[in-house]
């Protein structure tokens, strides 16, 4: 069968978990061929005519220089690609890495907007004020916990503030019910080769985890 969603969202690239599961290699691979075959045809007939007023200046970013994310939980920071997920381990959702847990919080790594919260309580979206879209998903295939070992303190379209807490996870109850509670932290719209990981690998929340050069 083809892809289909485990929970209700707002569709975006921080969604997509919510198709984890069979077909989910095909409907990423669909999404690459729908936005490959809409840039071709710009390219060909190009954009509606010419602007008839003078073009505004570019706006200058707010953002320039590098982006810091500090450690969204207490744990040992390894590379994402050593991931048990191959959707995670390749980094089709963008560059980031895992953190083995040594508690069960998550604190925002960043002040921001949460986009997303699934109702489940095992992953959410934040939209920073620096301009980040993060993923923060807790374990591999959690999703079919249906919120299990999960509470969740916050609601989506809320704002927080760095270090506030997110969600409280059992760790050794997601270890027992047989699922890998392997936190992963991802910037999904930046590559992995943009991201400067922080040279220890143990990990406190509130140190920082990454920076991402502008």
């Amino acid at each position: 069968g083809g892809a289909r969603a485990y929970a209700v969202a707002i569709p975006s690239i921080l969604t997509l978990p919510t198709f984890f599961g069979e077909g989910f290699v095909a409907f990423l691979i669909a999404i690459a061929v729908a936005f490959g075959a809409a840039f071709a045809i710009t390219l060909v007939l190009g954009v509606d005519g010419e602007s008839k007023t003078e073009s505004a200046p570019a706006a200058i970013s707010e953002n320039v220089g590098p982006k810091t994310l500090v450690s969204p939980v207490d744990g040992v920071v390894e590379p994402l690609s050593t991931v048990n997920d191959e959707t995670f381990a390749s980094g089709v959702l963008g560059g980031g890495c895992a953190i083995v847990p040594a508690q069960g919080v998550v604190y925002a790594p960043a002040d921001g907007t949460l986009t997303t919260v699934f109702p489940t309580g095992h992953a959410l979206g934040l939209h920073t004020n620096s301009g980040l879209d993060i993923l923060i998903h807790i374990g591999i295939n959690t999703v079919a916990l249906e919120g299990k070992h999960f509470k969740t303190l916050v609601k989506e379209g809320q704002t927080v503030r760095k270090g506030e807490r997110l969600i409280e996870f059992d760790v050794k109850g997601i270890e027992a019910d047989g699922y890998d509670p392997t936190v992963m932290v991802i910037a999904t719209d930046t590559e992995e080769s943009r991201i400067q990981m922080a040279a220890s690998l143990p990990t406190t929340h509130g140190g920082t985890l990454f920076e991402i050069e502008g």
